[in-house]
């Protein structure tokens, strides 16, 4: 059954209905990679654990926003979510969403592994650093999904998520909001990084249920 949902998503088409918007989290992976691979000195390590955090692990939620726009060629990117229900809906969400969050974990593992190239230390290892950043992204992906099918408005998401972003960066924990990021800048791994990661990743599957929720409800209506 659940192959028949998935082969009602065309991954191309959509893509290409997104137009140069598609191609923005793997812009910005790229770059990330590009300045792993030219980093100086094990102390560069603070800085790409930086960059992950605060950029690259957030546009996780590009795609899960874009792909409830009208991607029409007169299209306002202030547009109102305009769901298709003569898709199943669960095709038309979670799943559509999920199939687009593969895509960028598959490139985000690309970075993963360079930095394990670039650092051949034993504390840095593929394992540890998909426990450390993994789960900041699957938190991120759903929660724009969630905020974005919540306020049918694309402005809305992503005023929040880069809100959030900034506040984090500029006051790290020094007030009382939910820390998405470990700001592990050694990229070891701390039982309570391990303890954020099951709670990132219980937080997005909280807010993948409540989206399909709000998609299912809208359906009936």
């Amino acid at each position: 059954m659940l192959m028949a949902f998935v082969k009602k998503i065309n991954i191309s088409s959509e893509a290409k209905s997104m137009g140069i918007d598609f191609y923005v989290p793997f812009l910005i992976i790229l770059i990330a990679i590009l300045y792993t691979c030219f980093s100086p000195d094990l102390e560069s390590l603070q800085y790409i654990s930086r960059i992950i955090e605060f950029v690259v692990c957030p546009i996780a939620a590009w795609w899960s926003v874009y792909l409830f726009l009208d991607h029409s060629v007169d299209k306002d990117k202030t547009a109102e979510l305009t769901p298709n229900f003569s898709t199943p809906i669960l095709s038309y969400g979670l799943i559509r969403v999920t199939s687009f969050f593969l895509i960028f974990l598959a490139a985000f593992f690309v970075l993963l592994i360079s930095i394990t190239l670039r650092y051949p230390y034993p504390y840095i290892s593929l394992f540890n650093l998909t426990i450390i950043y993994v789960p900041q992204t699957v938190l991120y992906c759903y929660l724009g999904f969630f905020l974005m099918v919540l306020s049918r408005n694309i402005a809305i998401p992503l005023f929040i998520l880069l809100t959030y972003i900034a506040v984090k960066y500029w006051t790290t924990r020094d007030i009382p909001v939910y820390n998405v990021m470990s700001f592990s800048i050694d990229m070891q791994l701390y039982p309570r990084i391990i303890l954020l990661a099951v709670k990132n990743i219980a937080l997005a599957l909280a807010l993948a249920i409540a989206g399909h929720f709000i998609l299912v409800r809208r359906k009936k209506i």
